[in-house]
């Protein structure tokens, strides 16, 4: 045989790691990088901000009572009969952490810091965890796996200092590249969530029928669940069955190639799709957070096009295709294999593995696995080690309204004699997310796997720390009686019209202290009418 005639021959496993390490573009990542610590910011702003309610040892949750519960919550920064001003220290470090982020002045080892402190956070508010804290930390998680910091940073400013300062190593900013491999996993990672929360839905009865966006818009979450009527429902019918339809695409917008129409047409539903969650419903930071990770696949189109207008960095236009371009086998520019890209990739495969057992247990109608530390957690071994680990993930977004669909207003009423009136019932129970998540449990309406008995616990304790919240604004406001009106949002209840009196407590304040006196029997499910589902 002529040897000339020999041609190379590549292990399938070795061209996909060339293809998978292959160089993208720096500047996409660490524009996201930017919007990500912004969003951060914010985030711990808000916990400086509550910290009074949620982490302080007089605070609305018993943290002895809560690790009590669920002892692997006590791994952590925060523990029980810490003072408040360490939170309080802690949540300021993380902001400023944020703005190093968002500056990218070692925005890699701020981001381990700020993962610690959004992981203890969830951790120490495990009664009133919720989606946002479960993507924040996970973003943060992000930050330290990803090639962040090459652009967009103060270094190269002029007058920063250092020999890279100044407009030449701006202009260099559309042409720096970094291996590929970590920000590609974190692109499956994205598709999963939307992949794995899309798919959900089509198994409630509530998403498929159309009535799920009217339902979530009258439930305590939304800003305004007053303003959605009856009139409304044929327009909202309509919002969710695009909903249903259109967030399992936006896989699409992950692999679909620079330029696609398609691809674009995808980005603006998604742009819709989160700011009018946004708009309408108290979970802001997830979804500011994923549409700041919409930049990453976009990546071509930014720097290719969206970048001519820009002086010092249009003159680099052609040079910038090294990323965008498809790579080959025999490419082996920056493909080497760190350990952020090995945990990254490890990361991505554990996700898949859990959904898919999760799916799988769905599927088979066996018993749902609780919170990662209960006792049924290992029922999904996956999701316990990723715990364990810090990672506290779940994309079944929105697929439980058909059971979580409850509406509860309050009456508080002053009993003074002679002298009675009625109380604004935000003054007791305030309207914040983290505060219906906890008001829910005096309902039973609970995320939380526990025994009838605990979460009897779990609900004296809470009445007992709103009334002397409630003391501590009002010294000597006397006898005061707390009554929810509770009742299911369901296709032929929209209109709200079948609440039922849930008795709460009475209790008197004086001297800024709160005697609280509990009707007998809490109940440990919601204590309304079964409507028709």
């Amino acid at each position: 045989m002529d040897g000339h005639s020999i041609r190379p021959c590549y292990i399938p496993g070795a061209i996909m790691h060339t293809l998978l390490a292959a160089p993208i573009h720096a500047l996409p990542l660490d524009i996201m990088r930017v919007l990500v610590g912004g969003v951060l910011f914010v985030y711990f702003a808000n916990a400086l901000r509550q910290a009074r309610d949620f982490s302080d040892p007089d605070g609305l949750i018993d943290h002895r009572l809560s690790v009590r519960l669920f002892p692997p919550t006590r791994i952590g920064l925060f523990q029980p009969g810490m003072p408040g001003w360490v939170f309080r220290a802690v949540y300021l470090c993380a902001c400023a952490a944020a703005v190093l982020v968002v500056v990218g002045w070692h925005p890699r080892a701020a981001a381990v810091f700020l993962f610690a402190v959004a992981v203890s956070t969830y951790r120490w508010k495990a009664l009133a965890a919720y989606l946002d804290d479960s993507i924040v930390h996970l973003f943060c998680l992000w930050l330290i796996l990803l090639p962040v910091g090459t652009t967009l940073n103060l270094a190269a400013l002029p007058g920063a200092g250092g020999d890279a300062a100044g407009p030449a190593a701006v202009s260099d900013w559309a042409t720096a590249t970094v291996p590929g491999t970590a920000p590609r996993a974190f692109m499956a990672n994205m598709a999963l969530i939307y992949l794995v929360a899309g798919l959900y839905k089509f198994a409630s009865p509530m998403w498929r029928d159309g009535a799920a966006m009217h339902a979530a818009l009258k439930m305590p979450i939304a800003r305004a669940p007053d303003f959605w009527s009856i009139r409304h429902r044929s327009g909202l019918r309509l919002v969710t069955w695009a909903a249903l339809f259109l967030e399992p695409l936006f896989v699409l917008i992950f692999v679909l190639p620079a330029g696609s129409a398609a691809k674009w047409a995808l980005l603006a539903a998604a742009a819709v799709f989160h700011l009018g969650i946004i708009a309408t419903l108290k979970i802001p930071y997830s979804n500011a957070l994923m549409l700041a990770a919409l930049v990453v696949p976009f990546a071509p189109e930014i720097v290719q096009g969206g970048l001519q207008g820009v002086p010092g960095l249009a003159a680099a236009g052609s040079a910038s295709r090294l990323a965008t371009s498809a790579p080959t086998a025999t490419d082996t520019t920056a493909t080497g294999t760190g350990p952020a890209d090995l945990a990254a990739l490890t990361l991505v495969a554990l996700l898949a593995i859990m959904s898919v057992w999760q799916a799988v247990r769905a599927w088979r109608r066996l018993p749902k696995p609780g919170q990662p530390y209960s006792g049924m957690a290992w029922a999904n071994p996956v999701r316990a080690l990723l715990w364990l680990v810090g990672l506290y993930q779940s994309y079944r977004l929105f697929d439980w309204v058909d059971k979580r669909n409850y509406h509860a207003r309050y009456e508080v009423r002053s009993l003074r004699p002679g002298r009675e009136r009625r109380v604004d019932p935000r003054e007791l129970f305030p309207d914040g997310m983290r505060h219906l998540l906890l008001q829910s449990y005096f309902f039973g309406n609970v995320w939380l796997q526990m025994e009838p008995e605990k979460l009897a616990a779990v609900r004296s304790s809470l009445l007992e720390r709103h009334a002397r919240r409630f003391a501590r604004a009002h010294p000597d406001a006397g006898d005061i009686e707390a009554v929810a009106v509770v009742q299911r949002i369901t296709p032929d209840n929209l209109e709200l019209t079948r609440g039922e009196r849930l008795p709460l407590m009475r209790f008197t304040c004086a001297g800024g202290q709160a005697r609280v006196h509990l009707p007998d029997g809490p109940p440990t499910e919601p204590a309304v009418r079964r409507v028709p589902d």
